[in-house]
């Protein structure tokens, strides 16, 4: 699956990942498939990244909360803490570009890209994000053999500047500089770590 990240062609990167490895691959296997639910009931991200961290809710084309499996078209707000966004009614908005599976006997992943967009309860506005749309946020939960996996990568992480108000243009810029520079990295590794915590 790492083939279908987007190269790196502009702005800063973001890579993170957590991993741990179970004593036999039937325990890496079942474990998998509890990552794999919390990796996929994206409206409770926040349980894992820790409720001082940003807020995530999988929504509809009508800004409605979605109970079910996050799917292609779908989108994903967050809110961050302390500096939230006006056009996005509060969130930072993000759409669903790609989603996939594959596994074989010994290997599984599934893969989650995102790309800012426009709140989509105000479609004529713009894009409701710090970041540019050139930017993306790539999700993957991975089995390898015993290793279980997660990683988040983004890509072209350039402020959201275009058509934007003065003070969105410097909201954007404080929060995406954060971003590139600790916050995103933070953010994310309390993600990771905590979506493939092991409990006996």
């Amino acid at each position: 699956m790492d083939e279908k990240i987007p190269k790196q062609q502009t702005g800063a990167t973001t890579d993170v990942s957590s991993k741990i490895e179970l004593e036999t691959e039937e325990l890496a296997i079942a474990h998998f498939q509890t990552v794999k639910k919390r990796f996929l009931a994206m409206n409770s991200w926040e349980l894992y990244a820790g409720e001082e961290k940003a807020e995530f809710s999988l929504r509809d084309g009508n800004g409605e909360i979605l109970l079910e499996e996050p799917k292609r078209g779908d989108y994903f707000c967050i809110k961050t803490p302390g500096l939230h966004n006006k056009t996005g009614d509060g969130y930072d908005w993000v759409q669903i570009e790609h989603i996939e599976e594959e596994s074989d006997a010994h290997n599984e992943c599934v893969y989650i890209r995102v790309r800012p967009c426009a709140n989509p309860t105000k479609p004529d506005d713009h894009v409701a994000h710090f970041f540019d749309p050139k930017a993306t946020s790539n999700f993957l939960i991975k089995r390898i053999g015993r290793e279980v996996i997660a990683e988040v990568h983004g890509r072209n992480e350039v402020p959201n500047n275009n058509d934007v108000g003065m003070i969105e243009k410097v909201r954007n810029n404080i929060v995406a500089l954060g971003g590139m520079l600790i916050a995103s990295e933070l953010q994310w590794k309390a993600l990771t770590s905590g979506i493939i915590k092991y409990e006996e």
